[in-house]
């Protein structure tokens, strides 16, 4: 943001205003007060006061350019597809983009300071509580927490009774939410334990906001997130079982359906370690396996980020479909460490906040540093007296997370309010009652200015041997409007980068931070294999990202063609604007498209049907649909991938998704070549030769030689006119980017080759053209080489050897026939490559079977 000169009759600049809206009301905010602006946020209140709405909204655009180039998402939903290919897939629904406003939340060093103190402080209590709780139980027994507020919690899980993390910290990262009330003083008012998110969207916050708002951000002394993930790194392997090797870590996840996926694949990418689905596991001999595509890899540690109860079908919920039958018996037997711990769910219970004073003092002798919000607990008579004489002015919530929502008592009709005191009444253990917390506010760029919202601040711990690190920092979030008290993501509440001004008394400057690898040894070298399911989305996105660009590239030739002899019926041209209109019909394999009666009026008017097949990803094979098909599967794996891959795919659907009816088509399949051409740019310069590389370029290799097969057998295979023959084949070559090759052969000479033969050759034979079919299977078969598997090179290598052995001259003896008799066995071959390759490599696991669980109640209890 600039600043605009400043004079004493200056108008009232944004901070102005938003200074005179807040300072009336009786809030407080995070960045002016009554008495000025705080101190931590002197140098950003400078740069707004300096600058004016139209600055600001700037950066709000340029917040969102940033945002969707990472491809930040919030949220997913899936949607059936039957005619989806890849292994039978259901296609997500488009999640929801991450929402950031470009002005920072700050905090300075000494409120920081002691805010961290507070954090480590409550972060060492849980830890205490989850390890008496999973072990001797004598808070319970000695009458500190009453049993019913612990063991009628739904994260209690005596399945996982008495299994211990190695190291002295069980809870090894947890998470609080807070929020600063009306005396400025910061309120816990939620526990984070089970599998606590938002680290990697605090890191992909600040990568934003740092490019948002450079010159601040080098103005202001930071205090840097990347030592954060560098202690959580080392604290996963201090939480593996005894190993002479590197600890294999992985992060179990929902899956790329995951609403925090994108959370889960930084914080992957920034670990250097797998994300893995339930499905990618396996559990044998006591032990967690983890399923690649050249054999079984041991796990020792497993970063969950799905709930405790689901993590395990056999001894847990038989209705999961997101956990592995072994997973509790593994971590029984010591054979593989679960964090957080199966069991840290309970401590998200509300019932436990009235008892924490009193546990801290127990436990470590201290008064409790952070206070929660004030509640209530029905399962206390006291408590449940106070709760239901009080409804109308308390936020009631389940002790469970799961069983219900929160209820805001002010907003329930009478009635209502006494038939929710009757189910409180029936079941008190079950729910907790807080009192309404006046958050502060901050400030939120919006089209008609700053405008004040209620704030929170998720803040993130992990273990450090005998302590805690703390994120500097963390993640805030506003809410959804300026009166509404509603914060959270699943309703669109917008993010914060959250800013903590060095203290260099404590803080080491300029620390080079290296992540050690989990499967390598400890000298490093070599790759691990992928597992099934990443390499078949690396595989299906290679695939879909060659189809789109083939598409673009021949519909762009029909489109010149089109332009050129439409309205020029009975010309040789207008007959190979027709030929190559059935071409895209075939190569495509759009149905009905320009071949057939019913397609006549198609072939009249061809412009808006090639403009449907750019554009509509509602038909199966246009170029927004395969390039949407390869976003997806790019979104499934995409902690393997190079960071600038989705700045070049969100531009490229940005180029698709929002191209105007009268926008040029010529122009908009250029775009898109372009940006399909900078993905495989991004393949072929920025990505390390390993399996996970070979499997998408084995996708791109058989893709382009179906589609070079197809234009061959729909143009070239084709007997025509001899001078419309001329006019399809340098059209077919065009679309093959093979035709200044082909010309400056035919200048040369090309010995007793025809110019057809001499095409032919070109396309199908010829290894030193990177657009030849043979070139293609040569790839592939060096990617199977890469990939170590004998079983899928022999269909290949069989497959260039047939190639090779092409003789022009028996293939053109009897017309076109023979030709396109072996352009149609060598697309069977192709097939046949492909569905050796999913055989192989991409073999899914079978689908469990829900098991049916009855938990014994009455006599026999457990």
């Amino acid at each position: 943001m600039s600043a605009p000169a400043v004079g004493p009759d200056a108008l009232p600049t944004p901070l102005d205003e938003y200074r005179e809206n807040v300072t009336s009301s009786e809030g407080i905010d995070e960045i002016v007060t009554l008495d000025g602006v705080r101190e931590a946020a002197e140098p950003l209140a400078e740069a707004i006061g300096a600058t004016g709405l139209p600055a600001m909204l700037a950066a709000r655009a340029a917040t969102r350019r940033f945002v969707d180039d990472e491809g930040i998402t919030y949220g997913a939903g899936v949607a059936p597809d039957d005619s989806d290919v890849a292994g039978g897939r259901a296609v997500p629904t488009e999640p929801r983009t991450w929402e950031l406003d470009p002005i920072p939340l700050t905090v300075g060093p000494q409120e920081w300071a002691a805010l961290e103190q507070g954090v480590r402080q409550r972060a060492s209590l849980l830890d205490a509580i989850l390890t008496d709780l999973t072990g001797e139980q004598r808070l319970v027994r000695d009458g500190i927490l009453p049993g019913a507020a612990v063991y009628g919690h739904d994260g209690w899980l005596p399945q996982a009774d008495g299994i211990r993390v190695p190291g002295p910290r069980q809870l090894v990262m947890p998470a609080m939410d807070l929020a600063r009330d009306r005396t400025g003083s910061w309120r816990v008012f939620a526990d984070r334990t089970q599998a606590p998110s938002g680290a990697g969207y605090a890191m992909a916050n600040r990568r934003i906001i740092a490019r948002v708002l450079p010159d601040l951000h080098r103005e202001v002394d930071l205090a840097r997130l990347r030592g954060f993930f560098f202690q959580m790194h080392k604290a996963l392997a201090a939480a593996a079982p005894p190993t002479d090797d590197v600890p294999r870590i992985v992060i179990l996840t929902p899956g790329a359906l995951s609403e925090t996926a994108y959370d889960e694949a930084l914080q992957s990418t920034v670990l250097g370690v797998p994300v893995v689905e339930s499905e990618d596991l396996v559990s044998r001999d006591g032990r967690i396996w983890m399923r690649t595509t050249s054999g079984l890899s041991p796990v020792d540690v497993i970063m969950r980020r799905i709930d405790g109860d689901a993590i395990d079908q056999l001894d847990l919920r038989g209705d999961s479909r997101l956990g592995l039958p072994g997973i509790v018996e593994a971590a029984r037997l010591g054979h593989v460490s679960v964090v957080n711990p199966i069991s840290s769910g309970v401590l998200e219970n509300p019932a436990l906040i009235p008892y924490l004073p009193q546990v801290c003092r127990h436990v470590l002798g201290e008064d409790l540093i952070l206070p929660s919000t004030t509640t209530w607990w029905g399962g206390d008579p006291t408590h449940l007296s106070h709760i239901v004489n009080h409804l109308s002015s308390m936020v009631v919530k389940p002790t469970s997370r799961g069983s219900a929502t929160s209820v805001f008592g002010w907003e329930l009709s009478a009635r209502e309010r006494d038939d929710l005191a009757v189910r409180i009444q029936a079941e008190p253990w079950r729910w907790t009652a807080q009192d309404p917390l006046t958050m502060s506010t901050a400030p939120v760029v919006t089209a008609g200015g700053l405008e004040p919202r209620h704030v929170v601040l998720r803040t993130f711990a992990v273990a450090d041997e005998d302590d805690y690190a703390v994120m500097p920092g963390g993640l805030g979030r506003v809410a959804v409007s300026a009166d509404s008290g509603a914060i959270s993501s699943l309703i669109g509440a917008m993010s914060k980068d959250v800013w903590v001004r060095a203290d260099h008394t404590e803080q080491g400057e300029g620390e080079v931070l290296t992540l050690a690898s989990p499967f390598g040894g400890a000298s490093g070298g070599g790759y691990a294999a992928p597992a099934p399911r990443v390499a078949s989305d690396l595989y299906w996105m290679g695939r879909y990202a060659e189809r789109a660009e083939s598409a673009a590239r021949l519909l762009r030739v029909a489109d010149n063609l089109v332009d050129d002899h439409a309205a020029r019926s009975g010309t040789t041209g207008h007959a190979a604007m027709l030929a190559i209109l059935s071409a895209v019909t075939e190569v495509m394999a759009i149905r009905p498209g320009f071949v057939g009666d019913e397609a006549a009026a198609r072939r009249e008017d061809p412009l808006p049907h090639l403009r449907e097949l750019t554009l509509e990803p509602r038909i199966t094979g246009s170029v927004a649909d395969s390039a949407h098909r390869a976003v997806v599967a790019a979104q499934a794996v995409r902690e393997t991938l190079s960071v600038d891959t989705w700045l070049v795919m969100s531009r490229l659907e940005r180029t698709l998704r929002h191209a105007a009816p009268d926008d040029d088509l010529q122009e908009l399949l250029m775009e898109t070549i372009e940006g399909l051409l900078a993905l495989a740019g991004i393949g072929v310069e920025s990505l390390v030769r390993d399996p996970a590389w070979a499997f998408a370029d084995a996708g791109k290799r058989l893709e382009r030689a179906q589609q070079t097969i197809r234009l061959v057998g729909s143009v070239l295979a084709v007997e025509r006119a001899p001078v419309v023959e001329g006019a399809t084949t340098e059209a077919a070559l065009v679309a093959a980017e093979s035709v200044i090759t082909y010309r400056r052969r035919l200048t040369a000479g090309i010995g007793g080759m025809s110019p057809l033969q001499a095409a032919v050759d070109l396309l199908l034979r010829d290894r030193s053209n990177p657009r030849s079919v043979a070139f293609q299977v040569q790839r592939l078969v060096e990617d199977l080489e890469l990939i170590g598997d004998e079983s899928a090179l022999t269909g290949a290598r069989a497959l260039a050897e047939r190639i090779d052995g092409l003789d022009l001259d028996a293939l053109f003896d009897d017309g076109r026939l023979l030709l396109a008799r072996e352009v149609t066995g060598l697309g069977a071959d192709l097939r046949a490559s492909h569905r050796e390759i999913e055989e192989t490599y991409f073999r899914r696991k079978a689908t469990g079977r829900q098991v049916q669980w009855t938990q014994w109640n009455g006599e026999g209890a457990w």
